[in-house]
């Protein structure tokens, strides 16, 4: 173990075996296998007995000793280890990332080998490990480990020809904020753009590709069988599905570039710490969070290491760091849920299951199908609307005074990738139980509620705070998010962009809805954040599917049931109906009393203008 303090007595290790780590003289560093400082405090304070006895074991397997004595764990050892597929080209950025990692508090790339003492590092950076040791930044720390110089950028352009691995340099010593501000202050500092960590565009496709990999294999595998593991591998390792998510991850890279400020550093080609930073502010705190199951697998749970993969990707003790669905969704596959988990709370990610509430294509498009599914369920609520916006000729006169084209065509410019440009896939964080409201002006939720589009452009609306008018629910309207209602209109058909001022709406059939995204139509301050990107759009669309998920953990679904068994019984004593015992017998009875609608999905009058 690397955390053996027994004693002080170092030996020399032979030719064939690999150099012992000495932890106890913590005044050296670890060129020849000893442990920093900064080392010695992680595995003492941060690692379990277990977790440093598995690091090291991980170690010893993976290293080999080079010329000087050195043990340490080479590039091609390491890229194969990980697993990635080599369609995905993210091993050799967390290998770049783990020997930039390494060498912390020194910053900047250098030749640096990843001894035991940078895996110590690199790795508790990754499990998020780092509190009261490393007072740095966790994300920023990740971010710069896969940062590049602006002569890497200068050697591109020069020689094409010239591979991104080959062409890395050291970065100069970057500055802190308050270092930056201090001197601004006093006059002695101008920024010097070639210290600001940045991030080629390419590089940024690769790492969110291999993230949403990670996640849709960790998901495939929970609760899976041996068969259906070896099938799920089969599948999240085939060309296709790579290719899809590489280019999911293309799209949020594409809206990422927007939130480009800076009039000095030109973003054709990178990603900037501040454009970063804004972006993941806002739209994915937990952008980073899917490398933390697959490294503490890798490395600190136990696992033996092993020539050949077993059925999963994820080798050791299984820990679900993912919910698992109750059914299957048509639209919350491995790869919306892996981008979703960017966007929600952590709280409702570490939850161990999700439940299906209401799915259109299941239960019917029916306000009171969606009511009796979605109701008195006691906790958070995730809104899935899968849309098309590629309308008939017919409903689009219908909808002409609603928008001219551009606002549309502004959101499809935004991706380049075909098969998202008909279709919209919205939705709504619903922190709160879900109430009706009869009342037009009259709306439920708090600030902890969202919006978020999820293609064809990634970007979240957060609560603004300027008002409460977080969701509407009426059974002659439909379900409103950001507005109020300004006429009580019960058409099955959202025809003029005077009526309402909701961000995002659905009729009372959940079959036609509206995406808007305007401030000078807003009466009232916004309740949701506006684009911060786009200036104007509003869109029509027709409901393709609608789901909602609960997200309130185990026993939520069980409490919604009981609920809703206690209000019918109560229902049942006052009517004076007696049940059956039969559940089909008194489920007829119900529908013909007019309790349960059981008409299928209505159909839609398309009004001409």
């Amino acid at each position: 173990m690397g955390n053996n303090n027994s004693s002080n007595t170092k030996k020399k290790p032979s030719k064939t075996s690999k150099p012992k780590h000495d932890t106890s003289n913590t005044s050296l560093l670890s060129p020849n296998g000893r442990i920093s400082r900064i080392s010695n405090e992680l595995l003492k304070r941060k690692f379990s007995q277990i977790e440093s006895y598995s690091l090291r074991a991980s170690f010893d397997n993976l290293s080999t000793i080079n010329e000087r004595g050195i043990a340490h764990i080479s590039k091609g050892a390491f890229i194969g280890y990980l697993g990635f597929p080599d369609d995905i080209g993210a091993g050799p950025l967390i290998y770049r990332s783990f020997t930039y990692l390494a060498n912390y508090p020194s910053v900047g790339h250098t030749n640096a080998l990843l001894t035991y003492d940078g895996l110590i590092k690199a790795v508790a950076v990754y499990c998020n490990l780092t509190e009261d040791i490393i007072n740095e930044d966790r994300v920023k720390l990740l971010f710069d480990s896969f940062s590049i110089s602006d002569n890497d950028i200068h050697n591109e352009q020069k020689d094409p020809s010239i591979s991104s691995e080959s062409s890395i340099s050291q970065i100069p010593q970057l500055v802190t904020p308050e270092d930056t501000e201090f001197l601004k202050a006093i006059g002695f500092y101008e920024t010097d753009h070639s210290k600001i960590s940045k991030v080629r565009k390419q590089d940024m496709v690769k790492i969110l590709t291999g993230l949403i990999w990670l996640m849709s294999s960790e998901m495939s595998s929970i609760n899976a069988s041996s068969e259906e593991l070896k099938q799920n591998l089969k599948k999240i390792i085939s060309p296709k599905f790579i290719n899809q998510i590489h280019e999911d991850a293309v799209h949020v890279v594409e809206h990422m570039v927007r939130y480009d400020n800076s009039t000095n550093i030109k973003s054709d080609q990178v990603i900037t710490w501040l454009t970063f930073s804004n972006f993941i502010e806002r739209n994915a705190p937990n952008i980073f969070r899917g490398f933390l199951p697959f490294i503490y697998g890798q490395f600190l749970i136990g696992l033996t290491l092993s020539q050949q993969r077993s059925d999963t990707l994820f080798q050791g003790p299984k820990v679900q760091y993912w919910p698992k669905l109750d059914l299957h969704s048509d639209i919350l596959n491995q790869m919306n849920m892996g981008l979703l988990s960017w966007m929600l709370p952590e709280s409702v990610i570490k939850r161990r299951y999700w439940n299906c509430l209401y799915s259109s294509s299941k239960h019917g498009f029916s306000m009171n199908r969606f009511h009796r599914n979605v109701f008195k369920y006691p906790g958070p609520t995730l809104m899935l609307i899968h849309a098309d916006i590629d309308i008939s000729s017919q409903r689009r006169k219908s909808v002409s005074s609603i928008s001219s084209g551009a606002g549309k065509n502004e959101v499809m410019a935004t991706s380049k990738n075909k098969k998202h440009v008909n279709t919209l896939l919205l939705g709504a964080y619903v922190a709160d139980p879900w109430k009706s409201t009869s009342n037009p002006k009259t709306c439920f939720g708090s600030e902890e509620c969202a919006l978020f589009e999820v293609l064809p452009v990634f970007e979240k609306f957060p609560a603004t705070k300027f008002n409460s008018n977080y969701v509407y629910y009426n059974p002659s309207f439909g379900i409103g998010f950001g507005g109020i209602a300004t006429s009580s209109i019960t058409s099955n058909v959202i025809t003029t962009s005077e009526r309402n001022s909701f961000s995002l709406q659905v009729d009372n059939t959940l079959q036609f809805g509206r995406y808007r995204n305007d401030a000078a139509h807003h009466e009232v301050k916004p309740t949701y954040r506006l684009s911060a990107t786009r200036q104007y759009f509003d869109i029509p669309f027709e409901v393709i599917e609608i789901e909602v998920f609960g997200l309130g953990g185990d026993l939520a679904k069980e409490k919604q049931e009981k609920e809703w068994e206690w209000e019918e019984a109560e229902a049942a004593k006052r009517s004076g109906f007696k049940r059956s015992g039969n559940k089909e017998e008194d489920k007829e009875i119900l529908k013909l009393a007019g309790i349960i609608d059981e008409d299928s999905r209505k159909e839609i009058q398309i009004w001409e203008s």
